[in-house]
């Protein structure tokens, strides 16, 4: 279902046990919501719009991996662990996974990062500080990204 929570409309999905994927929707032809019957949806619902009106700056509804291999799910954790308002190198992601040579394994795993925002590949750059590789690097992705870097930065104290 689609949802607009705060500029962003996103396509959000959970099963019993966590968000399991969202999505970001240039447009849609689906009944736009602001609201879930799903607990853990509405959750995130909140929780999103808190972070975008900079009430908090981390997440605690529950995630739920439910694809990924193993490589791409220790690199999405490794994310959930880089601070709030800070960026890492693709390359700081593959040392701290014990790959220090994968730089391109951990773009594709942050490229399939299925709960963007609360997975925050959005702080992964480039090591020259270029803003690249947020869903394929279109220009929609790209700008997505600077927001939420811009966001992460004006609410740091």
């Amino acid at each position: 279902m689609a949802y607009k929570v705060g500029h962003f409309l996103l396509d959000i999905k959970a099963s019993q046990y966590g968000v399991t994927n969202i999505c970001f929707l240039e447009h849609t032809s689906e009944k736009i919501y602001d609201y879930s019957d799903n607990p853990i949806t509405q959750q995130c619902i909140q929780e999103i719009t808190q972070f975008l009106s900079k009430q908090i700056t981390q997440f605690s509804v529950p995630i739920d991996l439910q694809k990924g291999t193993p490589f791409q799910k220790a690199v999405w954790l490794a994310l959930r662990d880089i601070p709030y308002g800070v960026t890492y190198s693709y390359k700081n992601i593959a040392e701290k996974t014990n790959h220090p040579r994968a730089y391109q394994a951990i773009g594709q795993a942050c490229k399939k990062n299925p709960i963007p925002i609360i997975i925050p590949c959005h702080r992964v750059i480039s090591q020259s500080g270029k803003l690249i590789g947020y869903f394929g690097s279109s220009e929609f992705g790209l700008s997505i990204k600077q927001s939420l870097l811009a966001l992460e930065k004006g609410n740091q104290n």
